[in-house]
This record gives C-alpha cells, sequence and structure tokens, in this order.
C-alpha cells in the first residue's frame, strides 16, 4: 500500500502524468508514493489535492490508484456577506458564465456564506475548470496564501531605520492564534537570535513561511499541518518592542515580499 501520510520516500524519474482535456493530469500512484511527495512533484497545494480527490486525512493510497492533478492554476473565493457572483466574477476579471459554469451547484440568488467557489483563469476555457459539485476546492492556488493572524502591519517588508526589514510584523495580542498560511511540513521549532520562538513550515511548491517572536508553539518539528491550523500564539520574545507576529516568506531560498502571496 502507498502511504497517504507524507514519509520519507522520494518517487524518482519523471511522473507518469498525461495532460487530458480537462486540464487535469491523470497521475498513477506507485509503491511508496505519499501525497506529500506528490503534490511537491506537482507542485500543487496539499489540501486542494486531497479534495480533488476526495481523500480525507485517515484515507491510505493504494498502488495504482489513479489521482487527477491539477494541470493549471485555479482560484477558489471564500464567499463573504455582501458578495454577488456579479461582483466575484468582476473582481477576478472572469465572466460570470465561466464562473457559473465552473461552479454548477452555486445558486447565485442564494449564495452561502463562508462557502468556498472555484474561480476559473481568465485565460482558460469554462470546460477546463468544471468540477462535480461534490468535489469543491478546499485550498487557494499555490500562489496565494492565507492570513497568520488577523491584523494591522505595523512594519512593511523592506529598508526601515534599522536595516532591512524580511518580513511583515502583524499586531496582536498575546496569546493570540498563529495559523498556518498554507500546507506544508515544520522543518523548524525552536529559539532564533533576534527572532526568539519560531515555527518555519516548507510549502510543496517551493515555498517556506516563518512564523516569529511566538510566545507558544504548538507543533513540533516533521509535523505536516494544514491552513489555518494553528500553529502557534502571538508572543515578545526575542528582540520585539511589543507583542506582534513576524512573518517571513522564502521563494527558493530567497526571502520575498509576503504581501504578494497573502490573500485579501
Amino acid at each position: 500500500m502507498a502511504a497517504l501520510n507524507p514519509g520519507n520516500f522520494m518517487p524518482s524519474g519523471s511522473p507518469r502524468s498525461v495532460p487530458t482535456d480537462s486540464k487535469m493530469r491523470m497521475y498513477q500512484v506507485s509503491k511508496g508514493d505519499t501525497l506529500w511527495d506528490i503534490s511537491r512533484k506537482f507542485k500543487v497545494d496539499l489540501e486542494m489535492l486531497r479534495i480533488i480527490n476526495g481523500l480525507d486525512r485517515n484515507c491510505a493510497l493504494s498502488v495504482g490508484q489513479i489521482l487527477e492533478i491539477p494541470y493549471h492554476r485555479s482560484r477558489v473565493h471564500t464567499i463573504k456577506a455582501g458578495d454577488t457572483l456579479w461582483g466575484i466574477a468582476a473582481r477576478y476579471e472572469v465572466s460570470l458564465s465561466q464562473l457559473s459554469q465552473a461552479n454548477p451547484d452555486i445558486n447565485p440568488r442564494n449564495l452561502q456564506i463562508g462557502k468556498r467557489i472555484v474561480v476559473p483563469d481568465s485565460t482558460s476555457s469554462v470546460s477546463a475548470l468544471a468540477v462535480q459539485p461534490s468535489r469543491s476546492y478546499a485550498g487557494f492556488s499555490t500562489v496565494m496564501m492565507a492570513w497568520p493572524v488577523t491584523g494591522s502591519i505595523t512594519s512593511p517588508y523592506g529598508w526601515r531605520k534599522s536595516g532591512f526589514h524580511h518580513g511583515i510584523d502583524i499586531a496582536g495580542d498575546i496569546g493570540d492564534a498563529i495559523k498556518a498560511a498554507a500546507a506544508g511540513k515544520v522543518t523548524f521549532t525552536g529559539n532564533q537570535a533576534i527572532y526568539g520562538k519560531t515555527v518555519v513550515i516548507e510549502h510543496p511548491d517551493g515555498k517556506e513561511s516563518m512564523y516569529a517572536h511566538c510566545q507558544k508553539i504548538l507543533v513540533n518539528k516533521n509535523d505536516y499541518v494544514v491552513r489555518g491550523q494553528p500553529i502557534a500564539t502571538i508572543g515578545m520574545t526575542g528582540r520585539t518592542t511589543g507583542p506582534h507576529l513576524h512573518f517571513e516568506v522564502k521563494i527558493d531560498g530567497e526571502n520575498d515580499n509576503p504581501i504578494k502571496y497573502l490573500r485579501y
């Protein structure tokens, strides 16, 4: 049996995948494959891969099983109070027809707050993104990340009087939950100079996120977390003048402005 829970095995060679008219690759599970390995190989969000294929966290992959792998980037919008289908379409620069056909189970006159809907890429055909009603995407595209905490930015990314700031500082209260910005593997937990108690998460699409100045760390190294899972609490450890989260994003080992990847 192949494992659903991530392991140490990394499949070798080229993945057996075939592009289809529906913009999905079909991947055949090999012995030793894990969903984590597959998500990293194709640079697809782990949560999205799980939901697309109707897998829960306790389900085991079977050798020979066929998985659908997104062949393009799609986005997901969480419906909020006041949203209309027309407004969502305008925001993402897609037609109302595309949005409706990509979400055949949505009633435009009765949008459910909190429900997530697929937003097709504006350059893709509608049929490329159509999904079955029972297969709503539960993650965002591999580019976007969720906000780890809710609060105002007290110090942006870039140069400041004390030097270059490699992340953003988000205000919060002592003990507020810090949540994983995206699914991934915890690669570091512990104390770092300046940053205090810190958590680092590696994501399948090549990004790495860091959460610093924590009061309490709730995960361990080598844990696998999902988007929105509490991983720590806001604190004042390390060099800081007040409670906040210092949040960084790295792409291929290089710091980048987290705002570019956080979804508003």
